[in-house]
């Protein structure tokens, strides 16, 4: 945005006509309005992206101690472990591309660093729920129809179905969470008084997919990205084809049986999360999910919820081969490589688990990849440094996601033989 009024060199000499005089002054206050109103828009702007750093950093924190914790029993672990052998482990997670390479240029591997996982790269990739244009802006179908419904721990049960009652929740910004933008967020903000005793905020977001813009409606990937990362619980996620019956997507993490009847486990304090499973119509999507934190300002209680990102795909791969160099070093130790185990690797959540199959190991000294030897093998040389090639295949229906790459191995003091 330009200003239109204009610079007058000669500020001592007046305007030559009342039309003259008048013209800037209209100039110069549609200037003031214009620059007055995107000030108070960027001092709403910085209101709404502080509230939003200061809870997300507020769950970041206790994310950091939780994990704090988990590396003070591992290493506290360790100290029982090497009593017993030398055996340790090095992991390589995929939400940094450091001391990761590529292997055959033919068969590059995807890395999600966002959602920390490797894969096979797919062939194509169909959004059902929005799509680029051509100028690349990002197009969110009119006919996408998107509804919230929220409850808590004090509504009524309904007394016919034994379900909690629902209200609707009226908000206009809930196209956030699906139009595909790394730097907005759809953010919902449910206040209570403070004595109301509400402890617990229950939430659904329906979605129906524009289906007058797709070609199909096949699907089987869903992509979530809750807010506040790591304060939310997923309760549940069910889908429905052309048929009036709801299906609980294959792959969700952990179901339980109770009387007979399969009981999906909630995902406590949820992160990115990528759910896959084998391709099948989709025309609706619910989300169930609970908010149990909530900030306490002015008397009431507040309970924040929403997403970054909630994206329904289909992704094929047509049996793609995919390979990818991992580094493991010891250097920086006084440790050096005695015997290296075959890897393990830790599928993401919420995708095929059974991928065994479908993922093999090549070891190395050089990055070079010329000197291949053998897991489980004694390694006379001081290496400190080795070179592991995984090779991942999609297979049918089942596309594997690798969060973690576990290596298990003994050593030896660099100067011991």
């Amino acid at each position: 945005m330009q200003p239109i009024s204009q610079n007058n060199p000669n500020i001592y000499k007046g305007p030559s006509s009342s039309s003259d005089f008048n013209q800037i002054r209209n100039d110069m206050h549609y200037d003031l309005t214009q620059l007055f109103e995107i000030a108070n828009q960027h001092e709403e702007d910085i209101k709404t992206n502080m509230d939003i750093l200061i809870r997300e950093n507020f769950f970041l924190q206790n994310k950091i101690t939780e994990l704090q914790k988990h590396v003070d029993k591992i290493n506290q672990d360790l100290i029982y472990r090497m009593d017993e052998d030398d055996r340790q482990r090095l992991i390589k997670s995929f939400f940094s591309l450091d001391g990761v390479f590529d292997g055959d240029a033919t068969k590059q591997a995807f890395v999600d660093t966002v959602y920390g996982y490797l894969s096979v790269p797919a062939s194509d990739t169909v959004s059902k729920i929005a799509y680029r244009a051509a100028d690349g802006q990002v197009v969110i179908p009119e006919s996408l129809e998107v509804d919230v419904y929220e409850s808590n721990n004090v509504q009524a049960i309904d007394s016919t179905t034994g379900m909690r009652n629902y209200y609707s929740i009226e908000d206009d910004n809930t196209y956030l969470a699906f139009d595909r933008n790394k730097n907005s967020f759809w953010v919902h903000t449910s206040s209570f008084a403070e004595d109301s005793g509400v402890s617990e905020v229950y939430g659904i977001i329906h979605v129906k997919l524009p289906l007058d813009a797709l070609n199909n409606v096949y699907a089987n990937t869903i992509v979530l990205n809750p807010f506040p990362e790591y304060s939310m619980k997923i309760r549940d996620i069910q889908i429905k084809g052309y048929g009036e019956q709801w299906y609980r997507i294959e792959n969700y993490p952990t179901v339980k049986n109770t009387s007979g009847e399969e009981i999906p486990v909630e995902i406590s304090d949820a992160g990115k999360q990528v759910f896959s499973f084998p391709k099948t119509e989709v025309t609706e999507v619910q989300i169930m999910f609970t908010q149990p934190y909530w900030f306490s300002s002015e008397g009431r209680r507040e309970f924040v919820y929403g997403f970054q990102e909630i994206e329904v795909e289909h992704r094929i791969v047509n049996g793609t081969e995919a390979e990818i160099i991992s580094e493991f070093s010891l250097e920086g130790t006084t440790k050096r490589f005695s015997m290296i185990e075959k890897p393990t690797v830790i599928p993401l959540v919420g995708t095929p688990q059974d991928i065994e199959d479908l993922v093999e190991h090549e070891l190395y000294y050089n990055k070079d990849l010329t000197n291949e030897f053998s897991f489980g093998n004694e390694i006379m040389a001081p290496i400190q440094k080795v070179y592991i090639k995984t090779i991942i295949r999609g297979q049918g229906e089942v596309i594997p996601m690798i969060r973690r790459i576990n290596l298990d191995y003994t050593y030896k003091e660099v100067d011991e033989f």
